[in-house]
């Protein structure tokens, strides 16, 4: 900073109003935590083995496409994508594996270390979540930013939490919370709140539980300020997208929705008809005769 003369003493010059204004953003902005939330139920709604509702939480000057069919060197996914790195934070691959990736609370955000927006088509290219789940384990360490990774499919679910190394988890049936601190770690006021909401929702039939999960993903009564919500709203930062998720007992009674924007603000969209697509394309006919099988 230039230095000014006041008297005997060296001072600091007062920085303008702009740089003011420029610093307090900057203070801000390193400030605000990375939070998303995906809330998943495995394996508990009779008709729908895996369902997931998930906000995207990001600052709103980063660019992003809504969802589409992405070809990747393993084959389609069906994900939305991230413009600036180049990656997605949650998709579905033809099997029926869903995957999806949230910043987690750790060191500070190291921008050297690789972009955490490729781990879910790395994790899609495999045929089983259970496969999936092998893949994440299998990152080196020391290599992105923390991390937590969920992937299910109807037969099983699991998170990987990563600070420096991978760790996985076998989540049992049930719903399940996974945000930017310890999946279902109900000592957080948060997670707490909307393990209780997901345990209500799991409780309704597969014909009500898009709406219901709909309805708490543009809830905004926490109590505990924005970031607490669960659609967050602040000047620089706040919920960009949402989507939900629901795999039937076959693949043509599977769903997907996809608000472009605050859900509070922007309806569902229906991309449902991509799905039979992204089977067209990966070889696997119609979806009409593909009947699930769970274990």
């Amino acid at each position: 900073m230039p230095l000014g003369v006041y008297s005997d003493f060296a001072v600091a010059a007062l920085p303008s109003p702009i740089e003011r204004c420029d610093r307090l953003y900057t203070r801000t902005r390193n400030a605000l935590p990375a939070m998303c939330t995906l809330i998943a139920i495995h394996r508990t709604v009779s008709g729908a083995p895996l369902v997931v509702a998930a906000n995207r939480d990001e600052y709103l000057d980063r660019p992003s496409e809504g969802p589409s069919i992405q070809e990747t060197p393993s084959g389609p996914v069906m994900a939305p994508r991230d413009v600036r790195a180049g990656g997605t934070w949650l998709g579905v691959n033809p099997t029926g594996v869903f995957a999806g990736v949230t910043n987690r609370r750790g060191n500070p955000q190291d921008s050297s270390l690789r972009t955490r927006g490729t781990l879910v088509f790395e994790a899609l290219a495999a045929a089983t979540a259970r496969e999936g789940a092998r893949i994440i384990t299998r990152v080196p360490e020391d290599a992105y930013n923390a991390f937590n990774f969920f992937i299910a499919d109807a037969n099983d679910a699991f998170v990987i939490t990563y600070d420096d190394r991978p760790e996985v988890r076998e989540l049992a049936p049930g719903p399940h919370l996974v945000g930017n601190v310890e999946p279902d770690d109900r000592r957080e006021p948060k997670v707490d709140r909307l393990m209780e909401r997901a345990e209500k929702v799991a409780k309704c039939g597969r014909e009500n539980v898009l709406d219901e999960l709909s309805s708490v993903c543009r809830e905004h009564d926490s109590g505990g300020g924005p970031l607490a919500d669960t659609c967050v709203h602040t000047p620089l930062y706040g919920t960009r997208s949402s989507c939900l998720y629901l795999q039937g007992s076959t693949r043509s009674e599977d769903h997907f929705f996809f608000a472009e924007g605050s859900p509070c603000t922007q309806p569902n969209q229906d991309f449902t008809a991509l799905l039979p697509e992204l089977s067209r394309r990966a070889g696997h006919g119609t979806r009409e005769q593909q009947s699930r099988r769970v274990t």
